[in-house]
């Protein structure tokens, strides 16, 4: 055990050696993490990436609840959530080691496969992360909060599912020693948790076969949504937290704003915002069917103010 920890120690300080002494030969490749469209592709079970061929996992440790740190060439950001941590060593002592392009190519390959996109190729600012967290790369890694070996240079990529995202950072300038190392950080949405301590009137109404309006607000005229709905919003991912398997048919109705067409138009383009930002919120589009009615199902007169709140409602029902 002493002789492999001391084997462990002299390869950590090797490789920080060489990672100090390698030349950078051209300015980190950076890709924004925004507008990463959300895949409905099946990513299996976490930990996700568990290997290439001819690589076999050694020392890989599941924590179920950590906090890591990424950077997007820009700012460095944190992801919480379930972490893995491995590294994967070629099987086979003389088969040809790929070098960091090859390896580098196929997580390429396999992320965009999955429709993710890769956020970042360089160095983390090691400085800036010392500053935040007051611990050098090395012990960062030793507490499982950025890659094995990281200090060597990173590729982080994100997925986005309905349910989640899975962002992973890649070591592949290890791989001179005939092994790579990643760190993969499976990140829930967030926002669906918060609806959990509220009682669920939306629910209730539809568990008794009810059509239910919810009070979703827009600004005057347009389809951008006003903050005070996002409870909400909440209320209808609440839904499907208890019923993954339901379908929601949301209803967008208005009174008059003009002429009928303009009315239909702008109903339509809230149903699109709905959709959009319940999808950004881990819904499945799949289980949606959202349309604007217009001014075409009226509740009561609209001769009155009282009137014209009325029939500007958002009605949801279980298909």
């Amino acid at each position: 055990m002493r002789t492999r920890f001391l084997s462990i120690v002299i390869l950590l300080t090797t490789l920080a050696t060489n990672a100090q002494q390698k030349k950078v030969v051209s300015a980190p490749k950076v890709a924004s993490n925004s507008g990463v469209s959300i895949s409905n592709a099946d990513l299996g079970t976490f930990p996700y990436f568990k290997t290439l061929p001819s690589f076999s996992p050694t020392d890989s440790i599941t924590i179920e609840q950590n906090r890591t740190y990424f950077f997007d060439g820009k700012t460095i950001f944190t992801v919480d959530g379930k972490v893995s941590f491995q590294n994967l060593n070629l099987k086979d002592e003389v088969e040809k080691v790929p070098s960091e392009f090859q390896l580098v190519q196929e997580f390429d390959k396999l992320v965009a496969a999955l429709g993710g996109k890769k956020v970042y190729e360089g160095k983390l600012p090691e400085d800036a992360l010392k500053k935040l967290t007051d611990k050098d790369l090395v012990t960062l890694a030793s507490e499982h909060q950025v890659a094995p070996y990281a200090f060597y240079g990173v590729v982080e990529y994100v997925i986005k599912t309905p349910e989640k995202e899975v962002w992973l950072q890649l070591v592949p300038g290890t791989i001179v020693s005939k092994f790579y190392t990643l760190l993969v950080v499976e990140k829930n949405n967030q926002l669906i948790a918060t609806n959990t301590n509220k009682e669920n009137l939306l629910l209730r109404d539809l568990e008794k076969g009810s059509v239910s309006i919810v009070n979703l607000e827009f600004e005057l005229d347009d389809s951008v949504l006003l903050t005070q709905s996002k409870d909400e919003l909440l209320s209808i991912v609440g839904v499907f937290q208890s019923h993954p398997d339901w379908k929601l048919k949301i209803e967008i109705n208005n009174a008059p704003v003009g002429k009928p067409d303009y009315t239909l138009s702008l109903t339509e383009k809230r149903a699109v915002a709905i959709k959009e930002e319940l999808s950004s919120l881990g819904v499945k589009p799949s289980l949606l069917s959202v349309v604007g009615r217009g001014d075409s199902k009226p509740l009561v007169s609209n001769d009155t103010e009282k009137g014209r709140k009325t029939n500007t409602r958002v009605e949801i029902s279980k298909l």
